[in-house]
């Protein structure tokens, strides 16, 4: 039976965990979309030092030359991928602003065979130029497209510049944080940083290599059966395989709309290929990907992206996965381990 010492220990280091737990969701809902920049910006920079220390292990190469090296890569791998299919994306997205709107009268006139659908169809307005804003209302929209566009923007830049500031010198942000707590339990702390490390660092390799395969089947597969805007729609499918879940469905939509456009047949196609792709992604692809690095509750994530997407909107559901990843790592290490799972001690032990 343990002592009084050390059931005193294990109280505080529960109630101390469930405080922090509490402060970080009041925090989260108060302040979220500051946290998430901040989290979005600590992911991109274990992408920066992933490919920095690979660099400097096969390389042999000073690390200050390592992260230049694959802070350029990263960037000049986005600039030349936009030179390569920019043309092409763009001229499909805009055909796309055409087709969809027709796929959706395809598909009303489709629900308006069915009872529930006439019912459905019927709160649709019938002059859809009432949707349309006064001129008053039409210049706010436009001046609240731009403010948010330049915040858009000032919230990317913010988040490299701290990106490469974190991966820069990341022991003095992690030796800063270790210092927040007491002597004894700093080498304990840095332990736990590094193993989220590892585990984010997990994560990214496991989710871009499901992103690239997802990405190249979708647009091989949407070729193969003549499926028109076929790059776009890959382009759509890669980007939102990001967003574990949700982001398969958001992909698939656009696609069987534009497939209803040419026929019923490409639209089963569409389904066909597409929905292959994802159960192989998903019971092929993902686990082999994933059965080394990190394996997240279906049912835990799927709560916690419609928990952070309802809070904190779309930036909430890009994050709630890597979010979700951390907060498992450290419940795991310094509560079931360092509390539920840990050894009282022997009889020989207190004696000593």
């Amino acid at each position: 039976m343990p002592d009084i010492y050390t059931y005193s220990k294990r109280v505080a280091i529960a109630a101390a965990i469930v405080l922090l737990v509490a402060a970080a969701f009041y925090m989260l809902g108060t302040h979220g979309y500051f946290f998430l920049l901040v989290l979005a910006a600590i992911l991109l920079a274990v992408l920066f030092c992933g490919m920095t220390d690979w660099l400097v292990d096969k390389l042999h190469i000073k690390r200050g030359i390592s992260l230049l090296l694959a802070v350029l890569f990263f960037f000049g791998s986005i600039v030349a991928a936009f030179w390569l299919v920019a043309p092409t994306v763009s001229k499909q997205v805009q055909e796309m602003q055409e087709t969809i709107p027709q796929a959706v009268d395809q598909v009303q006139n489709w629900l308006t065979q069915y009872g529930w659908g006439q019912k459905l169809v019927d709160n649709v307005p019938d002059d859809m130029t009432k949707m349309v804003p006064k001129q008053d209302a039409l210049f706010s929209n436009i001046s609240g497209v731009f403010s948010t566009t330049l915040s858009f923007l000032a919230d990317f830049g913010i988040v490299i510049i701290t990106a490469l500031f974190l991966a820069s010198n990341p022991k003095l942000y992690t030796v800063g944080l270790t210092k927040l707590f007491p002597v004894r339990s700093r080498t304990r702390v840095m332990e736990v940083l590094g193993k989220c490390y590892t585990t984010l660092k997990s994560w990214l390799v496991g989710m871009l290599s499901a992103m690239a395969v997802v990405g190249v089947s979708s647009a091989i597969g949407y070729n193969l059966i003549g499926l028109p805007m076929a790059f776009a729609l890959a382009l759509i499918a890669f980007f939102l395989s990001f967003i574990p879940n949700v982001g398969p469905w958001l992909a698939g939509l656009p696609a069987v709309l534009v497939g209803l456009t040419v026929g019923p047949d490409m639209a089963l196609y569409v389904v066909l290929v597409y929905g292959g792709i994802q159960l192989i992604e998903s019971y092929v692809v993902t686990p082999i990907i994933f059965q080394k690095t990190v394996d997240l509750p279906p049912a835990l994530l799927l709560f916690f992206q419609v928990l952070l997407g309802i809070t904190q909107g779309a930036l909430g559901l890009l994050m709630a996965a890597p979010l979700l990843a951390i907060l498992m790592v450290v419940i795991n290490e310094l509560y079931i381990k360092d509390v539920l799972e840990d050894a009282p001690p022997t009889t020989a032990d207190a004696k000593a």
